[in-house]
This record gives C-alpha cells, sequence and structure tokens, in this order.
C-alpha cells in the first residue's frame, strides 16, 4: 500500500472480468448486518434481498444446487433482522441416523412471539440443512429444514437480558459434537450500555431444535406452544 512512500510499479497488466448479479449475496446498504460461508461450492448468506432493506433473507446459491432461501414471513425473520454470524457444522460424521450437515446463522430480531406492547428485541439461532432441496409442491425452491430458536444470554440476579447479539465466534472441536459458540450480547441496565459473553454447546443447540416448538394460532392471533402429537417427520427435520 506504501503510504508515505510511493513507490514505481512497473509491467502492470489489468484483466477484464465479469460481474454477477449480488442480490441476495450481500446486502445494497453496507451498513447492513450480514454474514455468509462458502459450504462446497455453495454459498450460503444471511442479508437483505432488496434496495430498501425490508425483505430479510437466508439465500443458497452459486452450487450444483437450486437457489433456496426463506419465504418472506414475519414468522421466518421478521423485521429487519441484524445478522451477525454464521457456521458450518458437520453433524454427518459418524452418525448413525443418517443426520445431514447443518448450516447455523446467528442475528437478532423483533420478537413476535410475546403479548407485550413495547417493541422487544431477542437474539436467535436458526439453522437449515445442506442437503436441503425444498419441497415438491409446496415450498418450492425454500428451505423446508428451516427452524430457528431463542438464544438466552441473563444475568438472573439483575433481572438483566441481554438480547442484542453483536458478534459469535465458533470453537470447533475434535469432534462436532465438542463445537462451542461463543456469543457476544448487549443490554441496556439504566443509563449504561453492558455487555456480556455466553457460550452454547452444540449439543443444547440440537436439543432446543429437537424440543417443543410454537406455532401460529390464526383464531387467537398469536403464538401458542403446540401441544398435539409431534408430527413425523418433525417440522425441520
Amino acid at each position: 500500500t506504501h503510504t508515505f512512500a510511493p513507490q514505481e510499479l512497473s509491467g502492470f497488466t489489468l484483466d477484464q472480468v465479469a460481474f454477477e448479479d449480488g442480490k441476495g449475496k450481500c446486502p445494497y446498504d453496507p451498513t447492513k448486518g450480514h454474514t455468509g460461508l462458502i459450504v462446497d461450492g455453495e454459498l450460503y448468506s444471511a442479508t437483505f434481498n432488496n434496495f430498501l432493506g425490508t425483505e430479510p433473507v437466508i439465500l443458497r446459491n452459486l452450487g450444483p444446487h437450486y437457489s433456496m432461501k426463506t419465504e418472506y414471513l414475519t414468522s421466518w425473520l421478521n423485521g429487519r433482522p441484524h445478522f451477525v454470524a454464521s457456521a458450518y457444522v458437520q453433524e454427518s460424521a459418524a452418525s448413525s441416523t443418517g443426520d445431514d450437515d447443518k448450516v447455523y446463522f446467528f442475528f437478532s430480531e423483533r420478537a413476535v412471539e410475546y403479548d407485550c406492547y413495547a417493541e422487544q428485541v431477542v437474539a436467535r439461532v436458526a439453522r437449515v440443512c445442506k442437503g436441503d432441496v425444498g419441497g415438491a409442491r409446496t415450498l418450492q425452491k425454500k428451505w423446508t429444514t428451516f427452524l430457528k430458536a431463542r438464544l438466552v444470554c441473563s444475568a438472573p440476579e439483575q433481572q438483566l437480558h441481554f438480547n442484542r447479539l453483536q458478534a459469535v465466534f465458533t470453537l470447533p472441536g475434535a469432534d462436532w459434537q465438542d463445537t462451542t459458540f461463543f456469543g457476544v450480547f448487549q443490554a441496556r441496565w439504566g443509563d449504561v450500555d453492558v455487555s456480556a459473553i455466553c457460550r452454547y454447546h452444540i449439543l443444547e443447540v440440537k436439543k432446543a431444535f429437537e424440543g417443543p416448538y410454537k406455532e401460529y394460532r390464526e383464531q387467537a392471533q398469536k403464538w401458542g406452544r403446540y401441544s398435539d402429537e409431534v408430527p413425523s417427520p418433525r417440522p425441520g427435520a
């Protein structure tokens, strides 16, 4: 870069390259949070799909499969999420059940499942399966394995919840079951901004995705815990 020490360059050539459409691969606005990673030649990205930054999307493209993305519904991604990180976990390794590899996404978004008048932002972890090819009739070219759960980071003794996720570091282990996620969170405590680091083990995250889940009830127009028998295959499997 040679700042304050200019250098002469000889033999410089410029090769012409083709530009590709970056829609769904990165945000229009560079100030918007986004994340992405490449797995086996395919780009998994979490960003905004339109110029106004009102259509959040988790998308896969650039590879041999069809392009896949989330449905544009508030039950999938709500409002204007702040995407911060993504991680690839090879859960198929030595799996006795034929489990698929997963891609995890970390972000904050406005919650829709709580009965409160004030806007509430919560931290989330979402995942999709690498082998997801979409639905045959419904959810064509849409994720059929998309799941999301709340990331809880709190200080109970102060009744303080850290809901705004700022960064995530993935620490791999010798085996995928040793994977650990470290999240950096922020909250407002009185007039002071406070931060915390919380740790999540991959098996704890996996257990949350395999546990009880909520559904939207049209008559009550609110979210409630699903209480009937879990269908087989279960949602997101």
